[in-house]
């Protein structure tokens, strides 16, 4: 009976171990999602497996052919003149309107880019969370703009909005490596 008791608790220390050796380890990516939560203040959904095709139309391109930071900034300058230009002649903007909404507008590019440089540091694109932002974004500008307009303004700027007036710019370049989320 002396012998049963520490061979049996030898038993059952060996088993213990065999078991938490046997369990998988932690998901490759589990600490850098970790990380990414922290950094972003969000709880993110379990570990899922990387989608090798995007679930957004979004265009890939071959990292030798991505222009740089100062074409991607004008770039966007030119679709920043673009987008001014068709307000002030689609709805007669005044001097006052028309500065309001250039400075609207290049509010609006900047939290494009945050956006989309907050998802390429975490390295994931969660698509509903990434068209409920959009959603929320466009509904932003949408009131910011409209509250510089009269009446007939708004009626012209409801139509522009309605044709896509702004979904320049949100289209977002999966890069290769990143885990798209559904």
């Amino acid at each position: 009976m002396k012998t049963a008791i520490p061979l049996g608790m030898l038993l059952l220390v060996g088993a213990a171990a065999a078991l938490h050796r046997a369990s998988p380890p932690p998901a490759a990516g589990m600490e850098r999602r970790t990380a990414v939560a922290a950094a972003s203040a969000e709880v993110l959904p379990p570990p899922m497996a990387t989608v090798p095709a995007p679930a957004v139309p979004a265009e890939v391109v071959p990292e030798a052919k991505r222009p740089a930071a100062v074409g991607s900034d004008r770039k966007s300058a030119a679709s920043l003149a673009r987008m001014v230009a068709l307000l002030d002649r689609e709805l007669a903007l005044t001097g006052h309107q028309r500065e309001a909404a250039e400075r609207f507008l290049q509010e609006r590019n900047q939290e494009i880019k945050a956006c989309h440089a907050a998802i390429v540091r975490a390295g994931v694109i969660d698509i509903p969370n990434y068209e409920w932002q959009v959603r929320e974004m466009k509904d932003g500008w949408y009131r910011k703009l409209d509250a510089l307009l009269d009446r007939a303004q708004h009626d012209r700027f409801l139509a522009l909005v309605q044709q896509g007036f702004f979904n320049e710019g949100l289209s977002f370049t999966v890069e290769p490596g990143m885990t798209v989320l559904d």
